[in-house]
């Protein structure tokens, strides 16, 4: 399985016609990510909208960041 924020724009593009259920089956989360189905409509905004720039310095201050990963 790949991560989310690691796809190209093609391969999110074609992913669009997916439904957040079959995304989330799909792709993973970034391993420091604690929020559950973050992949998701209500899920983390930054990683569904702004996926290009997660990584665990951007993340690194969020309430859901996992320490222990």
């Amino acid at each position: 399985m790949k991560y989310w924020h690691k796809l190209t724009d093609k391969e999110v593009a074609d992913a669009e016609s997916k439904t957040f259920r079959e995304l989330r089956e799909l792709y993973l989360q970034p391993s420091w990510c604690a929020y559950p189905d973050a992949i998701d409509a209500l899920g983390c905004w930054s990683l569904i909208g702004k996926r290009w720039k997660i990584s665990k310095k951007f993340c690194k201050d969020c309430e859901r960041f996992a320490t222990n990963e």
